[in-house]
């Protein structure tokens, strides 16, 4: 970020002769009216009615006077604007910013026009960027290839995962399956070589050991 400062030399560059002229300091409206700062909106009233019969142009003596002619017109205006509240207000609050001096120009006091210059808003020697000591500021496109870099690894890492599981699980339902399957094939060769009943009598046989079935069967 970059401002503006105003830095006055005595150097001949751009100078301005005003040694034959000095401004006028301008008059406010309170001034021209004759009255107070703190004066009333009938005292404005009555000022401006006192002074337009002194330099309005309709006034014989006045019309062929440019300077009062221009006089009324300052009369008028003061008038217009502190005849209002909210114009007032704003004016009085001008006046606040208004320089006292009467040579407001930036031109300096010898007649040498003061230069303009334009310095940085910043410290030249601002110290570690990361305030790390020995940590060189990283560049946007580095910041990025690395910011690439991981969401690359992230995505790899998350599909190997989610294939690992997925496999893993698949063999757990192998294993349950054969286990199933292993399980029926056992008991149809049992069917087989042994017969229905020695089937029905091995099944008695494990509910009579079964003291759940005990409890259920004397309820």
């Amino acid at each position: 970020m970059l401002r503006l400062v105003l830095s006055p030399r005595t150097s001949g560059i751009c100078a301005r002769n005003f040694s034959h002229e000095k401004s006028k300091k301008t008059e406010t409206h309170y001034e021209v009216l004759n009255i107070s700062n703190d004066c009333s909106s009938r005292d404005v009233r009555n000022a401006f009615v006192k002074l337009s019969k002194l330099y309005h142009p309709d006034v014989l003596s006045n019309a062929t006077s440019p300077e009062r002619t221009a006089r009324f017109v300052q009369i008028s205006e003061a008038y217009r604007t502190l005849i209002k509240p909210q114009r007032r207000r704003d004016y009085d609050d001008s006046l606040l910013w208004q320089p006292q001096r009467s040579d407001r120009s930036p031109v300096g006091e010898d007649g040498s026009s003061p230069l303009w210059e334009v310095r940085p808003n910043y410290d030249p020697n601002p110290g570690p960027y990361y305030g790390i000591k020995g940590v060189n500021r990283v560049s946007n496109w580095r910041v990025a290839l690395v910011l690439m870099a991981l969401g690359v690894f992230g995505a790899l890492f998350g599909f190997a995962s989610v294939k690992h599981s997925f496999e893993l699980n698949r063999q757990m339902q192998d294993e349950i399956s054969a286990e199933a399957v292993s399980h029926h094939a056992a008991v149809v060769a049992d069917a087989q070589k042994y017969g229905n009943e020695e089937q029905v009598r091995r099944m008695i046989d494990r509910m009579s050991r079964n003291p759940f079935s005990q409890a259920t069967s004397t309820k």
